[in-house]
């Protein structure tokens, strides 16, 4: 459906269709959940901007991750199912240290069903894809 058309359907049916290149309602909604979750659960430890320098950070054994920088050091490729498994931590052999909570079992607990858990992984992984380092961005 070319663009023109899809832009009539959704004006007939009262939904919006985002620009080329522009988020989703859903996916900007995805974001904004992902983001307080973040600043709620993350940004301790990994900082609010996500730099891996929260005021936990000095406290830890080892340093945070740098969470803007994965689609740069992946060849602009931002590993969304690694980050998944990563942050959910349930599946993960070595969960980089024992340090980081194991989230998936943290919001299953807290949010009430494995469904809700994995929202709010998705969510948090939506957030940090939206907040990466350009390829050849400098820093």
């Amino acid at each position: 459906m070319a663009v023109a058309q899809a832009v009539a359907v959704a004006a007939l049916i009262g939904t919006t269709v985002p620009a080329a290149g522009q988020p989703s309602p859903a996916e900007v909604k995805a974001r904004a959940a992902g983001r307080a979750l973040y600043l709620e659960h993350c940004a301790s430890c990994h900082g609010s901007a996500a730099g891996g320098n929260g005021p936990a950070a000095d406290s830890l054994r080892r340093r945070p991750t740098d969470l803007t920088d994965f689609s740069r050091t992946n060849g602009g490729v931002f590993p969304s199912e690694r980050l998944r498994q990563i942050i959910d931590g349930r599946g993960v052999g070595s969960h980089g240290s024992f340090e980081m909570p194991v989230w998936g079992s943290v919001f299953k607990a807290t949010a009430g069903s494995e469904q809700a858990a994995r929202e709010r992984v998705d969510a948090i992984v939506s957030f940090l894809k939206s907040i990466q380092a350009r390829v050849g961005e400098e820093r």
